[in-house]
């Protein structure tokens, strides 16, 4: 097997820092609060944008807690949860209609969670109606779901399918045995080719296998043979996340003992060499834990430089507004970002009052912009172009950012990019550590009044 990646032990002990994802810029913790009136505001001010929009719709329910999870979730097997919730959904998505935003062409709709597959056929089918009235859908749009393939009923992807989704995400976390065990997820890898094989059979493309680094009794070996498992069943796209053990923030991370996790060169060996093995078998690098087949949208949309970055990740659908619906999620359009009410009793309380439940956001200035769209063609592309930042913004980029460009010199001298009088490209080891890189361009990150926050390491 060819190495493609490659990091000494002296660059993985400098970069391997604390630091954003950023799915977004500003980050969310540098956002405040802001009320249901200011919520309309912005909408109402984004009414007349012509922008095509992604729907993103946020399913927080899970029968069961795996210890690994970070995510916003309600942990209950009462099936009346869902029924509860819907009806909330649906006037959310009214609300969204008839701010003029339903008048827009939907070229993507994504269930995210939590376990989406956790609602009943019939509760699919009352907010695909909903979204189908209340919005007008492309012939192309891109409908996706995650789904834990523990939880999936009987012929639910087929109902899925013939309802239009047309792309899954299946969370696999890991293989092993013994890792499952300790992590509260045991899925056999012939559930998961099982759902993979109905869904191609139904036509559903662009699959996506989640996978997780850095879990507890994980080795190099025991990595590496999942990984060759992975590449056998041939996943169009495959996410390999960072293991974020913050037992400080998660209580039920606190069951997992610190003395069973790998050791961080341990961890950096099976990131390393999972980079490599997913490379070799034909795998596009996309970046930040993301890698697709040469044929796939995301590779494509990369080649073209029209890769988008938001909550969902890496995505093909650039130049889109993203309008959140339900608990937690996020809106992102006109320079504006807002998230719903964290918790699910205040969510439903808010939709109740007034439809809308915007409760923190940020208006970006200028510099966010300009500092966004600089991240975002980082972290995306591993390019920037200085004349295309200038017809952007009417700035000269050097001048703009010209104590950054200097911070930019240890990082040359490291290898990990390359800067000219027209250009910076981010090379090799550096597209692993191009947060790193991204945070360089970070004004919030030395602000006296930042909000205490920890993020995930960056390797």
């Amino acid at each position: 097997m060819s190495s493609m990646f490659h990091i000494s032990d002296e660059l993985l002990e400098k970069y391997a820092i604390i630091g954003p994802r950023y799915t977004s810029y500003p980050t969310a913790p540098m956002w405040h609060d802001i009320d249901r009136e200011t919520h309309r505001a912005w909408l109402k001010a984004n009414s007349n944008n012509e922008q095509a929009v992604s729907l993103y719709i946020h399913i927080p329910f899970c029968r069961d807690r795996c210890l690994y999870c970070g995510c916003n979730v309600t942990i209950t097997r009462q099936q009346s949860a869902s029924a509860d919730y819907v009806p909330y959904l649906l006037s959310e998505i009214d609300a969204l209609a008839e701010s003029r935003h339903g008048n827009k062409t939907v070229k993507q709709l994504h269930f995210g969670g939590g376990t989406p597959n956790f609602l009943l056929d019939e509760e699919f089918q009352s907010i695909m109606a909903q979204l189908r009235e209340r919005f007008d859908f492309a012939d192309d749009t891109e409908i996706g779901i995650e789904i834990d393939p523990c939880s999936t009923r009987p012929q639910q992807i087929e109902f899925l399918a013939e309802l239009g989704i047309n792309r899954l995400s299946l969370g696999v976390q890991d293989l092993d045995e013994k890792v499952q065990n300790a992590v509260q997820r045991v899925q056999s890898a012939e559930i998961t080719l099982e759902h993979l094989k109905t869904a191609r059979k139904k036509g559903i493309k662009g699959i996506n296998f989640d996978l997780i680094y850095g879990l507890p009794f994980q080795t190099v070996e025991s990595f590496s043979k999942t990984v060759d498992r992975i590449i056998d069943m041939k996943p169009d796209r495959l996410a390999v996340y960072n293991f974020g053990y913050l037992p400080e923030r998660m209580i039920h991370q606190r069951k997992i003992k610190p003395e069973t996790l790998p050791s961080p060169k341990a961890k950096m060996t099976i990131l390393l060499d999972s980079i490599n093995r997913f490379c070799n078998a034909g795998y596009n690098y996309i970046g930040m834990d993301h890698f697709a087949l040469p044929e796939d949208e995301l590779s494509i949309a990369q080649e073209n430089r029209t890769l988008h970055r938001n909550f969902m990740g890496y995505t093909p659908k650039s130049g889109v507004d993203l309008l959140g619906i339900g608990v937690t999620s996020i809106s992102e359009f006109n320079g504006h970002f807002i998230q719903n009410a964290h918790k699910l009793k205040n969510y439903k309380q808010q939709i109740s009052e007034s439809n809308l439940s915007g409760s923190r956001g940020i208006e970006l200035s200028d510099d966010d912009r300009m500092r966004k769209w600089t991240i975002l063609k980082l972290i995306c592309h591993f390019y920037l172009d200085f004349k295309e930042f200038y017809e952007s913004f009417g700035v000269s980029f050097p001048d703009y950012f010209k104590a950054e460009i200097k911070q930019l010199d240890e990082l040359i001298d490291d290898g990990l990019l390359i800067r000219d009088a027209a250009s910076i490209r981010v090379i090799d080891h550096g597209k692993i550590l191009v947060r790193n890189i991204c945070m360089v361009f970070d004004a919030y990150l030395n602000r006296e009044d930042k909000p205490r926050v920890k993020f995930s390491q960056t390797i």
